[in-house]
């Protein structure tokens, strides 16, 4: 993974004791045998868990994961033994459990049991908002692991790490006005932060930051992002896009907005797609496009997987429903709808 990229999560954590630590942890070039990362909020967790990925593995490697209390048939003891298996063709194996606060103690048992073998090259990294209820795991973790906690965001540190946060999104120099709505908005929720700053930076492309653009873009406090709606018309799952345009409506998302972003995001896939296909590099899309690295991060994956026919398609459809919403000849509801219909990847036959 490219330094930079790397650096931008980091930027993007609050600057503590604690991404110290982790910047220090990664320095020492070794994986520890157990790493535990906590904290408050899942954009924290994810991005501290993204950064040491991204410096102890290789793009091939996948980690497999478990996850407290999402884990179906799957037992903590059978993931455990399965990872604690040698492997020639995996001599360095890293784990990912997540949701570890909802873990019992007996449940966190074979964790620090597998952790005091110290097996060589396994390497498990647990993940979630505290430790669990457990005295003994928290021993275990002492003696045998690392352990980065994140504190809760408060006061002027939370103002700091929003400014922080805009920045590592593209948004440079923000009013105090721009910030003080911003944290309003997403009533100092550090996930709902994370998603507004992230809605902001797409929309703006660059363009300079207005508590009027805002406010336009969110009319009050959000949980479904206008985003995922772009995600979400690539995916063939027809029952979890109309639920996500009723919630986006039924939370005061505009219509026209929300076309305007549609159409934005479809057109930068289109851009990068066909440049893509003419044989650019991503070093030479950022210049030609002028895309900001940030921005480019967020649409190469969703241009990678959208040949340009059926991007295409998409904007066609897009722009019938912008004509529907201006013609007002059906409600945006069922705009939308028609929208995600249209939308939908086509069957093969």
């Amino acid at each position: 993974m490219p330094a930079q990229s790397a650096r931008a999560i980091l930027r993007a954590m609050r600057a503590s004791s604690a991404a110290s630590q982790l910047k220090e942890l990664v320095s020492q070039k070794s994986c520890p045998g157990l790493l535990v990362l906590t904290a408050p909020d899942r954009a924290r967790r994810d991005r501290a868990l993204a950064y040491v990925i991204q410096h102890f593995t290789d793009n091939r490697l996948k980690p497999s994961s478990f996850t407290f209390g999402d884990q179906g048939r799957t037992t903590i003891q059978s993931f455990l033994a399965d990872a604690a298996e040698p492997s020639l063709f995996e001599p360095v194996r890293i784990v990912v459990i997540r949701g570890i606060e909802k873990a019992k103690a007996a449940e966190v048992e074979p964790i620090s049991a597998l952790a005091a073998k110290k097996i060589s090259g396994l390497h498990m990294i647990l993940v979630g908002e505290s430790l669990p209820n457990s005295p003994n795991f928290k021993k275990a973790v002492e003696k045998h692991g690392t352990l980065v906690q994140f504190e809760e965001l408060k006061g002027a540190e939370l103002s700091r790490w929003v400014e922080k946060e805009m920045r590592s999104c593209g948004i440079a120099q923000a009013p105090d006005e721009v910030v003080g709505l911003l944290l309003s908005l997403a009533g100092d929720d550090v996930d709902a932060i994370a998603r507004l700053v992230e809605k902001l930076a797409l929309y703006l492309d660059g363009a300079p930051p207005t508590a009027a653009v805002l406010r336009e873009l969110e009319p009050g406090r959000s949980v479904a992002s206008d985003f995922e709606l772009a995600e979400a018309l690539l995916s063939p799952k027809r029952g979890a896009t109309e639920t996500l345009i009723q919630q986006l409506l039924a939370q005061g998302s505009s219509p026209f907005m929300l076309m305007g972003l549609l159409t934005k995001t479809f057109s930068t896939l289109y851009r990068i797609r066909a440049a893509l296909d003419r044989g650019q590099s991503q070093q030479d899309l950022k210049a030609s496009l002028g895309i900001s690295p940030w921005l480019l991060s967020k649409y190469l994956p969703l241009a990678r997987q959208l040949p340009l026919p059926e991007n295409a398609r998409r904007l066609e459809a897009l722009m019938r429903a912008d004509f529907s919403l201006k013609d007002r000849s059906l409600g945006p509801g069922a705009t939308l709808s028609s929208l995600a219909a249209s939308c939908a990847p086509e069957r093969a036959s």
